[in-house]
């Protein structure tokens, strides 16, 4: 096939694989994937379904993973039946992904493939069934505060339900207060179940942490609470209180357990034969700084005292607000980070024997609790569970509390942000509300601060807490700018900003967002730039913005950092750990197919125009020059030295996470040189050299040291058709024609490496290397990854079913895709009969007048 007949043919189909999903472009999968055996203990995957505001559907899900594997690289994997009929949905680097458009009542599959340096890795397989949201739930709403509704409230014992506090008669005493109820709702009869009078210390004191449970096994209420005497915290003392609902309390202890200090607690009865119970206390030996060291105690079999230290975790770490949960055989200890009444990081750690050995800290949700401190876990029925973290600074407008769902799966715990959900504490019911669509994942991004690659615009939208853009330190300035390209204009309704946040130096941020249809006329549709407001100087670490506006590109302005300890200093270095914008799109996906392409049939001196008619013109340099080959025509010479290359003008793979390149080569070269090179200098860069004996491929955004690629030998001095289709974490090399070689471990792509990209050919980032030697011809660059099909030619219009013929069965087929969307096709390209890029009623259609003539 001659290459404008190539080109002609790879313009339409660029257009259809780029639109058909709402995420990004996915390699081509030959065949359809079985669910592999090969699990890993080191993987979990959970999926939950959400919901949007105005919806009585959860027709979408939001997927989350993690690892203690070393990964480069994720492949999402989603099927209708268990055990077949895998194909991908997502593929990259994070740790999220939202699927949309699901369909109510069919029970959707999902398997995580875990990229490394060993090979791959998969989680189990993981299933959710979209339904109807139950009518009559509760509503709680995280941006301006709730209260979770309970039908019944208290501990019913028999016929009564006994409700319990610490409070204070208001001079500084401390009692035990039990209230009776015949309903659950309305308490009275109060009495003074313990006080002073058992114990002088409180008389006169200070109580938090408080923690009060029924044992109905026991037929017993255990108080265990952190005292202090009224000013300092330098005791660290515990006051325990049992007894029994409507009878005898005692107030056992105030003191320090094991002459250990403690202040955060939570306590702990375990499932076994002898409900053992468990006091877990940030603690400190006298001397040692506060809360140093998380303790795990071994009660006593009355629960009015301890026995024993069992565990002393995470040793001068300083974390705080423990609260320690059994799951599926795993004992999940939930802590924060101590930063007084600012928002720090959560994290966790997982063991299956509180006794034996425990798993370091794992990080969970943002570096900020979404500005809280995680805290306690709401039981939902054992159905659901969530994080209750709290916002002590916040406006008078906004949330004390953050309530966050909370899943887990093979020992990992993982909890998000939503603006709101619904609920039921009676039946455990549990849907969390985004405000539309994920529209921002993994979309082309542009800051106007320099990045290096790990730190590149895009980080901000890879779906991962843990990764950021970071502007290069030497050339850091506020205010800055950060841009998404959302392919197709969208009613963008909540953004949600995840910064960076310094323990000891926490700042609150000023910024504007502001949208645009074409990039060029902007308009404001949200200010949070006055620091009079308490809802901007009392933010810290995260903001959810609700929003209103139509744009395709959202630019955030941030304008200034304030530091609580030093307000006139920012010396932050301009970062954001992510970005997330919710809505609805208002069109189809306009995502721009970039390329270029080169027969080297005509030439204007040093110029060869770009055949695409994109304009992307290749110039050329020293003594490379087009020449006459008796059997091919006319072919690119290149001479061997370090000046003799060609180039195509910056920026065609700006912001691409997959690209093809294609050549015909006949080679002459040796030793160190570069074919094919994109990127920055010798520090990002992705090159490919064909020398006369092998093909080899890497990229790297960290010099040669953080290569990662492929090598593939062969007799290269003569002419081979090369196709080398990349996406994030993988390549596939095709040599004329078939698969030659390929490999799943790819750590970055252009996107990671910045703007304004170098395309060069036949010259190198090193400047000790040497020039290629030899001869290219029909070159070509894609912003997309090709399909097996079209490198190779296979496939034939209508053919959905892929079995070489086109007939009835392909028209069924695709009848049946459409009207339920739970059948898989082979080939969805075979479809697009009337390339739009989509699969709708006219392609049916188009199909079964083909069969008919």
């Amino acid at each position: 096939m001659k290459l404008k007949q190539l080109i002609a043919l790879l313009t339409g189909a660029a257009a259809a694989h780029c639109t058909m999903l709402s995420g990004m472009p996915l390699p081509e999968v030959s065949g359809l994937q079985n669910a592999s055996g090969n699990i890993s203990a080191e993987i979990g995957l959970v999926g939950n379904l959400i919901c949007t505001p105005d919806s009585d559907t959860a027709d979408r899900a939001a997927l989350q993973w993690a690892t203690t594997l070393d990964a480069s690289g994720y492949v999402l994997y989603r099927s209708t039946d268990a055990e077949t009929g895998y194909t991908p949905i997502y593929e990259g680097y994070g740790s999220s992904f939202e699927d949309d458009g699901l369909t109510v009542g069919t029970e959707y599959f999902y398997q995580l493939k875990v990229l490394t340096a060993d090979g791959a890795q998969y989680s189990g397989v993981r299933s959710i069934t979209p339904c109807s949201v139950p009518s009559g739930l509760s509503i709680y709403d995280n941006q301006k505060g709730s209260s979770l509704v309970y039908e019944t409230s208290g501990y019913k014992v028999g016929d009564t339900y006994y409700s319990y506090a610490l409070k204070s008669h208001g001079n500084g005493d401390i009692y035990l207060e039990e209230t009776t109820s015949s309903d659950g709702k309305r308490f009275g009869n109060a009495r003074n179940a313990a006080d002073s009078s058992q114990n002088d210390a409180l008389a006169s004191c200070k109580i938090e942490s408080v923690h009060i449970e029924y044992l109905p096994w026991a037929n017993k209420v255990v108080v265990w609470a952190h005292w202090e005497k009224p000013s300092g915290y330098s005791d660290g003392k515990a006051l325990v209180i049992t007894g029994t609902p409507g009878g005898q309390f005692t107030v056992h202890h105030v003191y320090n357990p094991l002459d250990i200090e403690v202040r955060d607690m939570a306590i702990f009865f375990d499932d076994d034969a002898a409900h053992t119970g468990y006091l877990i206390a940030a603690a400190n030996t006298k001397g040692q700084g506060a809360n140093a060291t998380m303790y795990i105690f071994r009660m006593n079999a009355d629960y009015s005292g301890v026995t024993e230290i069992v565990q002393k975790l995470f040793p001068d770490q300083y974390r705080e607000f423990p609260n320690l949960i059994k799951k599926n055989g795993y004992y999940f200890l939930f802590t924060s980070q101590a930063a007084g009444w600012y928002p720090s990081s959560g994290a966790y750690a997982v063991t299956d024997d509180i006794a034996g050995a425990w798993s370091d800290l794992r990080a969970i949700g943002n570096t900020s609790t979404f500005s809280s401190q995680s805290g306690w876990i709401v039981n939902l029925q054992d159905q659901n569970y969530m994080m209750h973290a709290y916002r002590w600074l916040h406006s008078a407008d906004s949330s004390g509390t953050t309530l966050c769902p909370l899943y887990f799966d093979n020992g990992f715990a993982f909890y998000d942000y939503y603006p709101s959900f619904r609920y039921s504490t009676k039946t455990g019911a549990l849907f969390p509300e985004q405000q539309g669509q994920l529209l921002s994942q993994d979309k082309p991004a542009f800051s106007s601060l320099a990045a290096q690659g790990s730190r590149a615009p895009c980080k901000a939208f890879d779906g991962d807490y843990r990764t950021s853009f970071s502007s290069v330190e030497e050339t850091k300035a506020w205010p800055f700018t950060l841009t998404v390209d959302l392919e197709r204009v969208c009613d963008v309704k909540n953004i949600q900003i995840s910064w960076y946040i310094c323990k000891g130096s926490e700042g609150y941020y000023a910024y504007t967002v502001e949208g645009s249809t074409d990039g060029q006329s902007w308009t404001t549709i949200y200010d949070h730039s006055d620091k009079n407001r308490e809802a901007v100087s009392k933010t810290y670490g995260f903001n959810s913005n609700l929003i209103s506006g139509r744009a395709r590109y959202v630019r955030l302005n941030v304008i200034s950092a304030t530091l609580q300890n030093n307000p006139n200093n920012n010396w932050y270095n301009p970062a954001i750990y992510e970005v997330k914008i919710y809505g609805e799109p208002l069109g189809e996906s306009e995502h721009r197919i970039r390329s270029a392409a080169f027969d080297f049939e005509q030439t204007n001196g040093k110029t060869v125009p770009d055949i695409t008619g994109n304009g992307n013109d290749l110039t050329l340099y020293g003594k490379t020059a087009v020449q006459n080959d008796p059997e091919r025509g006319n072919v690119l010479y290149f001479g061997g030295t370090a000046d003799d290359y060609a180039a195509i003008a910056p920026g065609l793979l700006d912001g691409c996470r997959e690209y093809t390149v294609c050549m015909d080569a006949k080679s002459a070269s040796e030793g160190d040189f570069f074919t094919f090179a994109a990127g920055q200098d010798q520090d990002k860069y992705a090159f490919f050299k064909i020398a006369k004996d092998h093909f080899r491929f890497q990229t790297t955004v960290n010099t040669w040291r953080g290569e990662t690629g492929l090598r593939y030998d062969l007799d290269a001095a003569q002419w081979h058709r090369y196709v080398l289709a990349v996406t994030p974490t993988a390549c596939r090399l095709y040599v004329d024609g078939k698969l030659a070689a390929e490999t799943d471990t790819l750590t970055t792509c252009p996107a990671d490496m910045g703007s304004n990209l170098k395309l060069l050919f036949g010259k190198s980032f090193y400047p000790e290397d040497v020039g290629y030697a030899g001869y290219l011809d029909n070159i070509a660059v894609y912003s997309y990854a090709l399909s097996e099909a079209e490198i190779t030619g296979a496939g034939q219009k209508g053919d959905v079913n892929a079995d070489g013929t086109v007939n009835a069965a392909d028209a069924a087929l695709l009848r049946d895709y459409l009207i339920t969307k739970t059948r898989t096709l082979p080939d969805w390209q075979a479809g697009d009969m009337d390339g739009s890029g989509r699969l709708n009623a006219a392609d049916l259609t188009l199909l079964k007048r083909m069969i008919m003539k």
